[in-house]
């Protein structure tokens, strides 16, 4: 057909892949001459991560963006920033220079099961890392994200593809 043009429709949570695989505090090519130009932020609307700086120029100022921060050299988004974009409940939170925090992805797991059990012996139901908090079921963004994209397989296609 003439004139008509296909359109690539994104579905609205494609920004939290994006976010989950961005490799964030390497250099910002656009700031380099400038102090603190560590890429740490992540904007929504453009799915890639950027500097503070970036923050400021007619781009991404009236875009929405969360701030990257690392957690014992791992990276963590504040709860009341990211909620208001994703569905955070049952996440496990960390209280960070005295706000909550959570994982972007799962931490990697205790060489010794045994030590890093919790008092309640709750486990993460995507990767299986212990919970320190009842009632959290995931340690991470990645792992809610990945149980939901199992569950909403199964729901599509059944046990058939399993068996």
């Amino acid at each position: 057909m003439v004139g008509c043009k296909i359109r690539l429709v994104k579905r609205k949570t494609d920004w939290v892949n994006n976010l989950l695989q961005s490799r964030f505090f390497g250099s910002c090519g656009y700031h380099r001459e400038l102090r603190k130009n560590e890429k740490n932020m992540f904007c929504i609307d453009c799915n890639l991560c950027f500097c503070k700086h970036c923050v400021g120029s007619s781009t991404h100022c009236f875009h929405r963006w969360l701030q990257v921060c690392k957690y014992v050299y791992h990276n963590v988004v504040r709860l009341q920033d990211i909620q208001k974009y994703l569905d955070c409940s049952k996440i496990q939170t960390y209280k960070i220079n005295g706000e909550k925090a959570i994982h972007l992805n799962p931490r990697p797991q205790s060489r010794d099961q045994k030590l890093s059990k919790s008092k309640s012996g709750a486990a993460c139901e995507a990767c299986g890392r212990h919970i320190q908090d009842f009632p959290n079921r995931f340690c991470s963004i990645a792992c809610k994200v990945l149980l939901k994209l199992r569950l909403n397989f199964h729901t599509l296609y059944g046990d058939w593809m399993f068996g």
